[in-house]
């Protein structure tokens, strides 16, 4: 399924980073819940009118072949900016997009110091957008976010400065 238009229960869709699958659609409205939660687990339960999803950041997973290259060899070949501001780093904590993601994580990967640290606000900032995307790559390649974290953390550690 690659259209939003076309939505069907048990469908799975990323919301800013996070798994969701689609429960019912009624009435033109599409419900959706956090996919590792069943339906009478759920703390939180969405809903979008259909017509509206378009206009969002919600978006079907990125593809596992896609993921892959995006860990490995596209990685590398991301152009990043060392010096942008840190305002306009957090200006993309509001993507849902898997490249401008891993594109922001790799900058500030090749922003730490000699120790491999960063300042506490980068830290933040990276930190929060493995915690989104982890959710994704756990989903694509059936594992655990801790797994997921691991897998996109050794990616960025083969990355030279």
């Amino acid at each position: 399924m690659t259209n939003l238009n076309d939505l069907k229960i048990g469908d799975i869709i990323i919301r800013f980073g996070q798994v969701y699958k689609v429960f019912k659609i009624e009435n033109a409205t599409v419900f959706y819940h956090k996919f590792l939660e069943s339906l009478k687990q759920a703390t939180s339960i969405f809903s979008i009118p259909q017509d509206s999803i378009e206009k969002t950041k919600i978006r079907v997973p990125i593809e596992k072949s896609k993921l892959d290259k995006l860990l490995t060899s596209d990685l590398e070949d991301l152009k990043v900016d060392l010096t942008m501001s840190l305002n306009a780093i957090k200006g993309y904590l509001n993507t849902d997009d898997p490249v401008e993601v891993m594109r922001m994580l790799k900058m500030l990967t090749l922003m730490r110091d000699e120790n491999g640290k960063l300042p506490f606000s980068k830290r933040e900032v990276y930190d929060t957008l493995v915690k989104r995307f982890s959710s994704e790559v756990a989903f694509v390649y059936g594992i655990d976010e801790k797994e997921a974290k691991q897998k996109i953390e050794t990616a960025l550690g083969r990355l030279k400065k």
